[in-house]
């Protein structure tokens, strides 16, 4: 089975706010999942008939395989998704010849 996450911010640990990631910006990635089952059942306004109240902890995905995901899917850098810009944008006096008009640009990157 094939799955597409697609990420665009990188949340902080504390929840409390969030960056964009950055064009052409090489990224780590890691996968690590925990379920807070204990958590939202102990205080659940009913408890479900399903919840184990002999586990002691959450059930969540151990280093070594969050490490050993990171490892075999390697770097990730991310794709430049903004179009050029003109940084430099200069038209010569359009008088000064009968023929041609001088046009002097520069992009913020390689163009063609």
């Amino acid at each position: 089975m094939e799955y597409v996450i697609e990420v665009n911010r990188i949340m902080r640990e504390d929840g409390g706010g969030s960056i964009a990631l950055k064009h052409e910006y090489p990224y780590h990635v890691y996968c690590f999942a925990e379920d807070d089952w204990e958590l939202e059942a102990k205080h659940a306004a009913s408890l479900s008939p399903n919840f184990d109240t002999l586990v002691p902890v959450p059930n969540k995905v151990d280093l070594t395989a969050v490490e050993d995901f990171g490892t075999a899917f390697g770097t990730l850098t991310t794709l430049d998704d903004s179009p050029p810009a003109f940084t430099t944008l200069q038209i010569e006096d359009p008088t000064e010849f009968n023929t041609k008009i001088i046009v002097t640009f520069e992009l913020n990157e390689a163009g063609t």
